[in-house]
């Protein structure tokens, strides 16, 4: 009878234990803190990458005189005996240019180079970025079809030359 009473107090004991441990208020805490501990081992990994990148910078840096003059050059003015340096400053007001776009029904003629109508965004995207004040003009020459002449309109518009001004 002590043996029975003595098991049923442990097996008691055993899940009075259990059930403490499984549905303890800091079992939420220690998953948490677990997730915070992967996302700092995880920004340490990166800021280890960036310290490494760095240390390979420093490294460049001293080591190897043509990366230093190159610096050099560019941070301070510096100039080698003889060598003569030419600054331009930005100008105080942005230069407008004119830029024609000619639509045809037959083809497509962009600053006098023919392009193709699918690659006409592109070439729009790529003079805006060459060309700092350039302002488009499309001239619609001859019968266009309103089909290509929204289309025309639609990409202008879409291009960072909008907006363009438009005449026949």
């Amino acid at each position: 009878m002590v043996r029975v009473i003595m098991t049923l107090v442990v097996v008691a004991v055993i899940c009075a234990a259990g059930y403490y441990v499984f549905t303890h208020p800091n079992l939420g805490q220690v998953e948490r803190l677990a997730e915070e501990l992967e996302g700092l081992r995880l920004q340490n990994r990166e800021l280890a990458n960036k310290n490494a990148q760095l240390e390979k910078k420093i490294v460049a840096l001293r080591d190897d005189p043509r990366l230093a003059e190159r610096r050099a050059r560019e941070s301070v003015g510096l100039a080698r005996p003889g060598e003569i340096i030419f600054q331009f400053e930005e100008p105080d007001t942005m230069i407008t240019v004119q830029v024609r776009l000619v639509v045809k029904e037959e083809k497509i003629e962009l600053a006098g180079k023919v392009v193709a109508l699918d690659s006409l965004d592109a070439a729009l995207v790529n003079l805006g970025r060459d060309v700092a004040g350039a302002k488009l003009s499309v001239v619609f020459v001859g019968e266009v079809g309103a089909i290509l002449r929204q289309r025309i309109v639609d990409v202008v518009e879409a291009s960072p030359l909008a907006p363009a001004d438009y005449g026949d």
